[in-house]
């Protein structure tokens, strides 16, 4: 019988994670505090950070919005970002993306601090996700679907993993994350030729592409693992993701459905980080301004 996997009994149980430490924080004195920031108003970028703030307020966690008109100058922007990175009282900050070509992302990430930069964004975090680094704070997407994985106690050494989608903030970092657990690891892409025959031999299929019905019923052998990372919309307007889930469940062992799989799980996974970031804070930590 296949299992569904549910995102959202895997951010109950992060969340009470986070209530805890949240409350020890309290003890000592310290509130954590995050900081959203936004230039412009794309539709997508507003939509994820409407749904972390309720998922940071509905945790009892500080939270300061700040927003920017997309026409802001790239000096007045990168001045407000230095002031907001070096305020000891944001202990985590979250940049939605994407921001407007006039401001280099690549400056912005140069110059968040890691230690606050809660979605894994700095090269130091994608340096320590490379070695597996206890105090990594790793892209948001990727821990989802570790964290997806380990709730459901999957055991990932020895299995044959292909993964389609190469993307830096999902499926690079999460190629690495899959490798530190022992697992064999397929990289594969929306131009991969013959992708059936890559898929169809996999204990796990994990999808990050982002294209309708990538993965259908051939590529699924019995009894595999399937992790559909993919949000995409059909042609009745229908959010899915990249598998097929009416044709592949019955072969699964395991399958997360769109939505309520891995994206029930990111915005908690931020929260968890945020207490990650609050706590190494309470050690001196080198931190170079650039």
């Amino acid at each position: 019988m296949t299992t569904i996997m549910d995102g959202r009994k895997v951010a109950g149980h992060l969340s009470e994670e986070i209530k805890d430490a949240l409350s020890q924080s309290k003890k000592h004195g310290i509130r954590p505090k995050v900081a959203f920031v936004r230039v412009g108003d794309m539709p997508d970028a507003i939509s994820y950070e409407n749904a972390a703030f309720r998922r940071f307020e509905k945790l009892g966690i500080d939270a300061e919005q700040y927003h920017f008109p997309e026409d802001v100058s790239a000096k007045a922007f990168l001045t407000k970002f230095r002031e907001i990175n070096s305020d000891h009282a944001i202990n985590g900050i979250l940049l939605l993306q994407p921001v407007p070509e006039h401001i280099s992302m690549k400056r912005v990430v140069e110059l968040m601090n890691p230690i606050k930069d809660i979605d894994g964004m700095t090269q130091v975090n994608l340096g320590k996700v490379l070695t597996g680094e206890d105090d990594r704070l790793e892209p948001c997407t990727p821990a989802a679907v570790m964290e997806m994985l380990n709730f459901y106690n999957i055991d990932l050494k020895g299995k044959n993993v292909t993964l389609v989608g190469a993307s830096a903030v999902v499926g690079k970092p999460l190629a690495l994350s899959l490798m530190n657990k022992d697992a064999t690891v397929t990289i594969c892409n929306l131009y991969t030729d013959d992708l059936v025959s890559r898929c169809a031999d996999a204990d796990v299929i994990i999808s990050a592409a982002g294209a309708v019905n990538l993965i259908d019923e051939p590529h699924v052998k019995a009894g595999a693992i399937i992790v559909d990372v993919g949000i995409n919309f059909n042609a009745d307007g229908k959010m899915v993701g990249d598998v097929n889930y009416e044709a592949v469940k019955d072969k699964a062992a395991f399958i997360t459905p769109v939505p309520g799989g891995v994206g029930a799980i990111t915005t908690t996974v931020l929260a968890y980080h945020l207490m990650m970031a609050t706590d190494f804070q309470k050690e001196p930590v080198l931190f170079l301004e650039n």
